[in-house]
């Protein structure tokens, strides 16, 4: 028989052992807890520290097509830039990062609302942009700081830059970052979701973005535990876009923009015979660097204020009746026609009746007996007021259709606008009334409903300028005609009309003399215009019409002046529009004298295009 004490140590030894199991088991059951936490319920969180490496594949923005003018110059290029960027899935706190990034660098709230849009929108291995533009030391100070950073990297790419800033501004235009619109219309993009990635917002940057842009290339990383690069593994490199050769002369543009001075207006300058377009500028311009990077809230109210509306392409968008240069039209219409022959006159007492109502001349007395030489050399309205009358509107019309006016030009640009060639049938639907004579007077001097680009009436001019040959006026080299085709005119009634533009500027009664140029020899002919923005009633005409300086910027009449030279074998054609200039004579014509004068310098006879 067993002793008890034997009974005691074996029940003092199953309790020890009992306790060292459950011992045991909780150790076992601590140890899986701690694994699930932290490869199911924390794996993101750690699967860096878990890892000793890893790889990250990313799309690399590819460099942007650069844009040079006619000589090589530099119009749009690529520089250097650094930005900050996030990826998700490499930091342990996404939170904390930004809270860290913040001591070293600021960020607003449009900045850090934007982040925390993409940090909810973005696949976690998507780079997000935090902020680019960074300066040197401030790239050094972040990457200095990189282990309270983790997820953030700081890369070098390329930004566009304008080294010329306003002096084509609106023929260029500028590239600015994507926006939650750009994302809803495109989706699909790839390029979308690469952080700084910029697209063509408006000119040739806009048009051309599909050629421009490049192809995005392929990069492999290993990376380590604080998310920062170890070497690179693979990659495909990004394809540069195509570059851009223009027509236009830089010179030329900056003389323009100089020439136009504060005036709100655009100036064009092209090659009748080939159609290049060698300058084109709109005033005021910008800088278009500005808007390669967020656009300050100041800046931005500071353009869309401006009663001048600086971002407008007003060569391209503006709408303005010709006034009287659309009697070159007239005349031409009239001569094809043989309404008229080439001497028939015409009495100008100051005035005509139709009906009820009086059309008066521009010149309160008249201009008396003259031919349609004479008429446009003084820009009589009421020579065309006859001779349009005789013809119809019908006839006008489809001369000017035919000289390229009622349709965009499509230099290359998106965006320009028609204007309007007014008909019977358009009255009719817009006023649900029909034409009638008074509108084919008004339509003979250029005003009423009629309105055309200042581009139009450059490709018009260029085609009187050359004989009548069809041309096809471009900005890109190479794109235009390789043979120009005859528009069927008269060379008997386009010599006329050149004759008529030639005493506009050379004769001493012609409404542009005081502009007139001569450079080695080589003179302009051209042709003025005073358009009116406001109607003069008859109580202003007996009391006497109120002088455009002495009225509010924004009632005195639009300026516009259509010229080409030499008068003998004319090789350019120049408009210039100065809104609100108070007449072609003296705010247009002076302007499109200086920058034909020195068009004349830079290609002298002698000279090869």
């Amino acid at each position: 028989m067993s002793a008890p004490w034997k009974y005691e140590k074996d029940r003092i030894f199953i309790r020890r052992l009992i306790a060292l199991l459950g011992i045991f088991f909780l150790l076992i059951l601590v140890l899986i807890s701690r694994v699930f936490y932290l490869q199911i319920l924390q794996g993101d969180r750690y699967r860096l520290l878990a890892d000793k490496n890893r790889t990250s594949i990313r799309l690399t923005l590819p460099s942007r097509g650069n844009i040079f003018d006619r000589n090589g110059v530099k119009l749009a290029e690529n520089k250097k830039n650094f930005q900050a960027v996030l990826i998700k899935e490499e930091a342990l706190d996404i939170q904390q990062s930004l809270e860290n990034f913040e001591k070293i660098i600021s960020l607003d709230e449009d900045e850090k609302l934007r982040i925390q849009k993409e940090i909810k929108r973005k696949r976690p291995f998507m780079a997000i942009r935090i902020k680019d533009g960074l300066s040197f030391s401030e790239a050094a100070a972040l990457h200095l700081n990189a282990p309270d950073l983790m997820g953030i990297h700081i890369e070098e790419d390329l930004i566009r830059s304008y080294p010329l800033k306003e002096t084509n501004a609106h023929l260029i235009g500028y590239v600015s970052l994507m926006n939650d619109k750009d994302l809803e219309e495109n989706p699909d993009n790839p390029l979308a979701d690469l952080p700084g990635y910029r697209i063509g917002r408006t000119g040739l940057e806009n048009s051309f973005e599909e050629s421009l842009k490049g192809t995005p290339g392929i990069r492999k990383r290993e990376v380590n535990a604080y998310g920062r690069s170890v070497r690179v593994l693979e990659e495909t490199p990004a394809l540069k876009g195509e570059s851009l050769n223009l027509t236009i002369d830089t010179r030329l543009q900056e003389i323009a923009l100089k020439a136009l001075g504060k005036e709100s207006g655009s100036a064009i300058v092209m090659d009748v015979n080939t159609g290049e377009i060698l300058a084109m500028v709109s005033s005021p311009s910008y800088d278009t660097n500005i808007f390669t990077m967020p656009v300050p809230v100041k800046v931005w109210r500071s353009l869309i204020d401006n009663e001048k509306r600086p971002l407008q392409n007003k060569a391209l968008t503006g709408t303005y009746s010709p006034g009287s240069i659309f009697k070159l039209v007239v005349a031409l219409a009239a001569l094809e026609n043989k309404v008229i022959h080439p001497h028939k006159k015409f009495y100008c007492g100051g005035k005509i009746t139709i009906g009820n109502h009086d059309f008066h001349c521009w010149k309160h007395g008249g201009h008396g007996m003259l031919d349609l030489e004479d008429a446009l050399m003084h820009s009589c309205d009421v020579y065309f007021y006859e001779i349009a009358q005789q013809i119809g509107a019908e006839k006008i019309i489809e001369m000017a259709k035919r000289l390229g006016l009622g349709a965009p030009v499509e230099i290359g640009i998106k965006g320009e606008r028609e204007g309007l060639l007014p008909t019977n049938e358009w009255k009719k639907k817009r006023f649900n009334d029909s034409w009638r004579t008074g509108d084919t007077v008004n339509l003979s001097i250029g005003q009423g409903f009629l309105t055309t680009t200042p581009m139009q009436l450059a490709f018009m001019t260029a085609q009187i300028a050359n004989g009548g040959k069809k041309i096809k006026p471009h900005l890109i080299q190479g794109m235009g005609l390789n043979e120009a085709k005859s528009l069927g005119l008269k060379q008997s009634n386009l010599n006329l009309i050149k004759r008529g533009m030639n005493k506009v500027v050379n004769y001493e009664k012609g409404t542009a003399y005081r502009s007139r140029i001569n450079v080695n020899g080589e003179k302009m002919a051209g042709k003025t215009a005073s358009t009116q923005v406001r109607r003069i009633s008859k109580k202003e005409r007996a009391k006497g019409i109120i002088k455009q300086e002495d009225l509010p910027w924004k009632y005195r009449d639009h300026g516009i002046f259509a010229a080409f030279a030499p008068v003998q074998n004319p090789r350019f054609a120049i408009v210039v529009m100065i809104e609100h200039g108070g007449g072609g004579s003296s705010s247009a014509a002076p302007v499109a004298a200086k920058i034909l004068a020195e068009t004349l310098k830079l290609y002298p006879k002698q000279s090869k295009r």
